[in-house]
């Protein structure tokens, strides 16, 4: 066995077998995270089996030789303290899981055999079958995908993109289950073999730890021969250079300008694409976006996305239209060619590339994101690929040539250009299958192809001067122990500043938080609307002003609150503090004009309509908000208000918004007292109106002994169901129980109702706290039992809980463990301890000692305290109960009259609130 290492600790091996193993060893990790990816993706399946990739990913959870039950698997991982799930995508299917450490020994030989040698049960294919429909079902009113399903329609239909991935009832309907069970069977035994597999562990194991349970686990698995993948052109001659035109069922105006390119995603020596995307997505003054922004043309550009693949790219420019944009489609792909042909001609400028390979070094040296699970899937799929020694160097150099960035641009040209235009009315002639959804493709005109050949030069568009942003040192600052917890750095009636030092994860970034809880902001849905579109100018006129910040690692965003709104500023700590003072001082000067108004209004309307056309369930959860919240605002009110609001209402609204309000600040991060000061008093210095006192996040307090009914009406044919059940207090008793009971019952819930009911494909609870007041929600979307059947599950999978005592109290310690282990690791970087620092601020908690308090709390738990709250909250003798249906083509919930929300305000004006 050849085993091979590079200098960051990951090592490369093979086992007898033939399966392929990077092992990233990091002795400072608490948790594991595993990923597995076998080249058997949707583009393996039968010509006459579409979906049997996608059937077959399902079948794998559903019991294997060592854990035969159905979701076992899933159940381990969570008393493992993780999670565990799986895609089937184009050409691999990937599976992972992240665990605590301690665990892995014991879960990994589970992993293996869920992989190597699952059961195929009758029952169980029937039964996934079902779940694949609901989900089928649940995605035919998503934009997205049936947008997906037409871009297989047009690609060559010799290609297996062009396939159906998902799979539904009909398509596996048309076999019997034994059929189905030995296709399965010999789709897995052909493509599920090490050969064929590439597996990735991150974890704090050396290699001599690991190697035992790996060949204990992995060897068993046959060696089988790697799949062979020979692809024909993507697209035919006949679907390059055309139009097509798409009516979507949310408002939208969208142009996707699509490239098709050989696969240059896999030059990763020198990743040209990576460049690209960097300038085409530009944003500053002088970019594409601007000058089209300017235009009126559109209001967003992202550059880069698209599907990929062995021997095809597809590079996307998605650009949100105006109504002027739609008509202007020609000028903006002009614009864009134009952008290109600039490209070519800087391309021997050097300190570009140098540039852009110092932001990605820094990216790379100072990655905070902690997504572990997802690089490794990433990894995995990578390693499918390139051998670690290639990946490895390719991620050490920076390697980019002018040479390889112009090959990479000659096949920017109108000849592989596809045109995608996604808008309401416009002319279709066909349906896609499966999804139907409205299209039409045609040939564009010669002359227009002809005429991007040459596009005209276009002064208003250059390319970006260097970055005043990047930094030439990012240091660290000497540790002070009085700032290890939050301190009050700057404190009276009408603002607090507080500061806390960064002493745990020592990188040169920080955060700062700063709230205004403005009176004239929040009183009424008329202020929330004005607040709204005062907003949504103000951050379209910051957008181009710090746009070179954002790609240099200093962030931002200004959203609104209940009470008023927040601005955040994340990143390095370097120069922070001047973005901060920039950012509060144009927060003062802003101004929207008649022209802004008009447009952001447009902009808010459209967003708010397509809120209305969201799935049911998360429409519910929308409304549970609203009506909990005394301050939220249901969006098909608050759409109405947006539509009657003027501009003078605006300017009205925004002149009282800094007469009086109370600011709220936090300085957490690589800085010293001093800086923090500095920090506090520039921002203060700007804010001579903050005079008042915080305002409360007042929460409706539900009654009890009763069940509050409220339905919201939606566009779709599913029914959608939500029971919340809300806590007698927010006492650090009542949110550690919340959490426990929703862990206890999380698994059984979503295995009762969905595996073994099928009641539909969106089955699962939730911990719910609204302004830190705990509580707990159980939800359904069924597109086959309305919501009186969906209801009558839910209550009677509560009672029956009641009368499994001895199974909770067998799952009770892993439960309790797990829940230790999560409060424990809840800073995960140092972005995320300044938003716990933050939230702790909120709830006074400005010594951090809620997470223990809770742990101290769990730990001391009994299983009979944990019967005793479970038989409260079930009898609804101290809980709220508030149950939140959609009926779609069902019939409604029934319900007493005198339960029934019906009027949200008339709700609020009469219910008691928690202050």
């Amino acid at each position: 066995m050849n085993i091979t290492q590079d200098i960051d600790s990951t090592y490369s091996l093979r086992l007898e077998n033939g399966l392929r193993v990077l092992i990233v060893h990091k002795q400072e990790l608490t948790t594991c995270c595993v990923s597995a990816s076998v080249k058997a993706g949707h583009f393996f399946d039968p010509s006459d089996c579409p979906g049997l990739a996608h059937l077959l990913e399902h079948m794998l959870f559903m019991g294997n030789v060592l854990l035969p039950e159905p979701n076992a698997i899933n159940e381990l991982m969570e008393q493992a303290g993780g999670n565990i799930n799986a895609w089937t995508g184009t050409e691999f299917a990937n599976y992972h899981f992240q665990v605590h450490a301690q665990a892995l020994p014991r879960v990994l030989p589970a992993f293996a055999a869920m992989l190597g040698a699952p059961n195929f049960d009758i029952e169980q294919i029937q039964s996934e079958i079902k779940s694949i429909d609901a989900e089928f079902k649940f995605k035919r009113k998503d934009d997205l995908r049936r947008l997906y399903q037409i871009h297989k329609e047009t690609a060559n239909p010799a290609h297996p993109f062009a396939k159906f991935s998902v799979g539904n009832q009909q398509t596996f309907g048309q076999f019997t289950t034994e059929a189905l069970q030995e296709k399965l069977a010999a789709f897995h035994a052909s493509l599920y073999c090490a050969s064929n597999m590439t597996l990735v562990i991150h974890s704090p194991y050396s290699v001599g730890q690991l190697m035992p349970w790996l060949t204990q686990a992995f060897e068993p698995m046959p060696a089988g021969k790697p799949a062979a993948l020979s692809l024909p052109p993507l697209y035919t001659p006949e679907q390059l250079g055309v139009e097509i035109r798409i009516t979507p069922l949310q408002a939208a105006r969208r142009m996707i300008v699509t490239f098709a390119l050989p696969a240059l995603h896999l030059h990763i020596n020198t990743r040209p694409l990576d460049f690209i995307s960097h300038m085409l997505g530009d944003e500053g003054a002088g970019s594409l976006f601007a000058y089209l922004k300017a235009k009126g043309w559109i209001t967003n550009l992202i550059a880069g996305s698209g599907i990929e693949g062995q021997g095809f790219k597809d590079f996307n420019i998605n650009l949100q239209l105006t109504e002027a944009g739609l008509a202007h489609q020609a000028d903006i792909v002009s614009a864009v060619f134009s952008m290109i042909e600039l490209l070519k001609k800087s391309a021997s400028e050097g300190w570009r590339l140098q540039e852009k390979a110092k932001l990605n070094q820094l990216a790379r040296q100072y990655d905070d994101s902690h997504k572990p699970l997802q690089a490794m899937c990433d990894l995995a799929e990578l390693h499918q690929y390139f051998s670690w020694q290639a990946i490895s160097e390719a991620c050490q150099r920076e390697a980019l040539t002018s040479e390889a960035l112009i090959e990479a641009l000659s096949h920017f040209i109108p000849e592989n250009l596809r045109i995608k235009t996604i808008a309401q009315d416009l002319q279709t002639d066909r349906r896609c299958e499966y999804y139907d959804a409205a299209y039409a493709i045609s040939a564009l005109p010669a002359e227009q192809l002809a005429s991007w050949q040459n596009p005209p030069e276009i002064n208003a568009i250059s390319l970006p001067p260097p970055n005043p942003y990047i930094g030439d040192s990012y240091s660290l600052c000497p540790l002070d122990n009085r700032f290890a917890l939050p301190q009050a750095i700057r404190e009276d009636k009408g603002a607090s500043f507080w500061f806390c030092q960064d002493h745990k994860f020592r990188v040169p970034k920080g955060d700062v938080f700063i709230s205004f809880d403005t009176p004239s902001l929040a009183q009424n849905i008329h202020q929330v609307a004005a607040k709204r579109l005062w907003l949504a100018g103000l951050n379209d006129y910051l957008q181009g002003q710090f746009y070179r910040a954002e790609i240099a690692g200093l962030h931002y965003r200004i959203y609104g609150h209940q009470a008023g709104f927040t601005l955040h500023t994340r990143g390095f700590s370097a120069q922070q503090g001047q973005l901060v003072q920039k950012l509060t001082r144009a927060i003062h000067e802003f101004e929207p004009d008649p022209q802004t108004f008009h447009h952001v209004q447009s902009m808010q309307c459209q967003s708010l309509q397509n809120t209305l056309l969201n799935k049911p369930i998360n429409r519910l959860f929308s409304r549970l908000s609203v009506l909990i919240q005394r301050n939220t605002h249901a969006p098909v009110e608050l759409l109405q208000a947006v539509e009657q609001t003027q501009f003078d209402d605006v300017r009205r609204v925004r002149e009282r918004a800094f007469d009086y309000y109370h600011l709220e600040g936090l300085v957490h991060g690589n800085w010293t007292a001093q800086a923090a000061e500095r920090i506090a008093d520039s921002v203060l210095d700007i804010n001579p109106g903050a005079k008042a006192s915080p305002l409360p996040r007042a929460v409706a307090k539900l009654p009890v002994g009763r069940t509050m009914i409220h339905e919201v009406t939606c566009d779709h044919e599913d029914a959608a169901v939500v029971l919340y059940l809300q806590a007698p207090s927010n006492d650090i008793w009542n949110v550690a129980m919340c959490m426990v009971l929703e862990q206890m019952l999380a698994g059984s819930f979503f295995t009762s109702l969905r595996t073994e009911k099928q009641l539909g494909y969106l089955v699962g609870t939730g911990y719910v706290p609204h302004n830190q007041h705990p509580g707990i929600a159980f939800y359904i979307q069924s597109p086959t039992h309305g919501p009186q059947v969906l209801m009558s599950h839910i209550s009677q999978f509560l009672q029956q809980q009641t009368r499994e005592k001895d199974f909770y109290e067998g799952y009770w310690p892993s439960i309790q463990r797990n829940l230790l282990k999560q409060l424990q690791d809840v800073d995960l970087n140092q972005s995320m301890r300044s938003q716990r620092i933050w939230q702790g601020l909120g709830a006074n908690d400005t010594q951090l000692h809620r997470n223990q308090q809770l742990a101290n709390t769990v730990e001391a738990m009994t299983f009979d305290d944990i019967i005793r709250y479970a038989t409260n909250m079930n009898l609804n003798q101290t809980f709220g109960e508030l149950v939140l249906f959609s009926a779609g083509k069902f019939a409604p919930l029934q319900t007493a009259e005198t339960d029934v929300i019906s009027n949200i305000a008339d709700f609020k004006s009469k219910v008691e609130f928690y202050l």
